[in-house]
């Protein structure tokens, strides 16, 4: 008769904040707020098999009034607390930081620089995993450490693979532990937001393919000029420098004979990317095969010592040679995206001899 209103009399109450709490859930998720906790909190398969033992071991209690068994539930209850009192002691201090390579490709895993360091000044911290917070765009591999002494630091090499090209947000890490008893896994967030830009990804084309690249070919006549390629040899003459004696052809056909070199020709392209919008049911699959085809383009005549310019329906970059003109190219087709046009445009790769 006595236990019937103490089970009872908190229901009305517990409804009421129930109430209360749904209704400012949803009214959060209309604002486009979303509340974030301090800690997560999570049960081990050990966790699940410790609290149901506590159950069982409670409810005997209750029903036998047995005090060694109301001791034994206090003790587990206690191991609880002290669990939750240690594991906030571990992630307390907990910094983080991550080194990023200049250049990320898509597709591509790049080596990412992570340092845990412990801030606190006497305890140490253990048994503590970092891993990146969930992201659709990529993947990361996830860092462990069973111990990180006080004002110590941990530094570890991890694999980072973007899944597509553009510009992606890092949010920053969530650390967990188990410790002390691995009954739960308790995280905490730490807030570290980046942006990445991602480059596409492309095949590097064999070096010295400028010339036929990609299915695109230039073709060029052979001229006799000042340059560096063979193009015949002829009888020596006085008029001749004698550097450029062959000799041995000389040496075959018993007269002094010289080299004559072909004309250097002007190694400038402008590739152009007509990146219209079409209503194709595969545009999107072709078009991002298209920015890969533009990217590996630009990368083989770069390698093979052209100067390269790009157009696009809505940028231009001159053309340049070298390392840091391909980067220029792909942080645009990094971002580029098919455009809408009153004019009747397909979507198309020109490479253009300047």
């Amino acid at each position: 008769m006595g236990i019937h209103p103490t089970l009872s009399a908190p229901l009305p109450w517990l409804t009421a904040v129930s109430r209360i709490l749904i209704r400012k859930k949803y009214a959060a998720k209309k604002r486009g707020s979303i509340f974030i906790l301090p800690r997560t909190l999570s049960f081990t398969k050990e966790g699940k098999r410790y609290i149901a033992i506590l159950f069982v071991i409670g409810i005997a209690a209750i029903n036998t009034g047995n005090n060694l068994l109301y001791l034994i539930v206090a003790m587990m209850l206690s191991i609880i607390v002290i669990s939750g009192i240690l594991s906030e002691s571990t992630l307390r201090g907990i910094e983080v930081s991550r080194a990023l390579p200049r250049h990320i490709f898509a597709g591509r895993p790049v080596m990412v620089r992570q340092v845990m360091s412990n801030q606190k000044r006497l305890f140490s911290s253990f048994s503590v995993s970092i891993e990146e917070l969930p992201n659709n765009g990529f993947t990361a591999e996830p860092v462990y450490t069973i111990k990180l002494p006080a004002r110590g630091s941990f530094t570890k090499i991890c694999s980072y693979t973007f899944q597509r090209r553009g510009l992606h947000r890092l949010e920053g890490f969530k650390v967990s532990t188990r410790f002390p008893f691995g009954f739960f896994t308790k995280g905490r967030r730490l807030s570290l937001p980046v942006d990445v830009l991602v480059y596409p990804y492309y095949k590097p084309a064999v070096q010295g393919a400028s010339s036929k690249s990609a299915g695109h070919e230039l073709s060029h006549a052979r001229f006799k000029g000042q340059g560096t390629n063979l193009y015949s040899l002829r009888d020596y003459t006085l008029m001749d420098d004698s550097r450029f004696i062959h000799w041995k052809s000389t040496a075959k056909t018993t007269r002094l004979m010289t080299k004559e070199f072909e004309k250097e020709e002007n190694k400038i392209v402008k590739i152009v990317f007509h990146n219209a919008l079409t209503s194709a049911a595969d545009f999107k699959d072709r078009f991002e095969d298209m920015v890969e085809e533009t990217a590996g383009l630009a990368d083989s005549f770069i390698r093979s010592g052209f100067e390269v310019g790009f157009k696009s329906l809505t940028s231009e970059i001159p053309c340049k040679a070298g390392k840091e003109q391909l980067y220029r190219i792909l942080r645009e087709l990094a971002l580029i995206e098919p455009v809408a046009t009153n004019e009747n445009i397909s979507p198309a790769i020109k490479v253009v001899k300047q």
